[in-house]
């Protein structure tokens, strides 16, 4: 091979590199690492911390590695994804919106709370002011002094995770009620089956909330989800739709579907909002279930909530 054949492949070889290496970077949102600490892990993901004093990641981070082991494998990719630990007192400087220590997901980062979550204490508190027979169930998995970040940090961690498997395709969703479901199903998929020691953490709360009722949801229509996504509900009426998600997430799960969520996966990149028009409910109603189930069809049109 001529020398001058040879600089060119290796030019286009070097070229092509940079490339791949410019896409996962920009993938990633390496603008909010800045001032962060950088853990040294066994994982293939980049964990940063805010402060590297507080030692209460292990566990977290074990469960986030075996996830993404688990996802890629059902979706056929290798992630790549950075993990940010945050204190509370920092958040705003890091993270992408409130409250505090609450697990969200964006840009290729996962966020998660390095203290206690604002939601967990506020939670905690609200908990012990009712009568003991409503939350002594929760003592047995949460421990004596009910710590519920065993449910906002290491259950709905995964939860985050699994939500930037259709994030990377920059996909804007049909509704935003089947972005939180696949992230929902995803969740209980990969604990049910591969972290079965992490089930009670994650099926014990939305029990506790299911059973208590909805006098603390303003909203409940999925037209109000749609139009009042996050921020514009109040942090209980927001769960109280994530709860009803996860009833249903169970239910598919459970019943053997296993194929169901890289159908969802696919429906959600193949009907992008960028790229295609809304479906009026009918329509999105006969597309899921031909395109993904009708378990999932039903959901929309068996909502409890007109």
């Amino acid at each position: 091979m001529k020398k001058s054949t040879l600089t060119n492949l290796i030019a286009i070889l070097l070229c092509c590199l940079s490339t791949q290496l410019q896409g996962q970077e920009s993938w990633i949102d390496t603008s909010i690492h800045s001032g962060l600490i950088e853990l040294k892990t066994e994982y293939t993901f980049k964990t940063l911390v805010s402060n590297d004093s507080i030692k209460t990641t292990t566990e977290t981070l074990k469960n986030l590695n075996n996830a993404k082991l688990y996802f890629d494998k059902i979706f056929q990719t290798d992630l790549d994804f950075a993990v940010l630990f945050i204190e509370n007192k920092e958040w705003s400087k890091y993270a992408y919106f409130p409250p505090p220590g609450l697990p969200q997901a964006g840009n290729g980062n996962v966020i998660l709370g390095l203290d206690k979550s604002v939601v967990s204490r506020e939670v905690e508190k609200m908990v012990t002011q009712l009568s003991e027979q409503y939350w002594t169930s929760l003592k047995p998995v949460y421990g004596e002094n009910i710590d519920l970040d065993l449910f906002y940090r290491e259950t709905l961690s995964i939860h985050e995770l699994a939500h930037l498997y259709h994030f990377k395709e920059g996909t804007k969703p049909q509704r935003k009620w089947l972005q939180e479901l696949f992230a929902t199903l995803s969740m209980y998929s990969f604990i049910k089956e591969q972290s079965n020691s992490s089930y009670e953490l994650m099926d014990t709360y939305p029990k506790f909330v299911i059973q208590s009722g909805d006098r603390m949801a303003e909203f409940k229509t999925l037209k109000d989800f749609e139009e009042k996504y996050v921020q514009k509900l109040t942090p209980q009426n927001y769960e109280w739709y994530q709860m009803q998600l996860y009833q249903n997430a169970k239910s598919i799960i459970n019943s053997g579907k296993s194929d169901i969520l890289i159908k969802l996966l696919n429906f959600l990149i193949n009907t992008d909002l960028n790229k295609n028009e809304i479906l009026s409910d009918s329509e999105l109603s006969t597309r899921l279930e031909k395109e993904v189930g009708k378990e999932i069809a039903v959901i929309l049109t068996n909502w409890k909530h007109k």
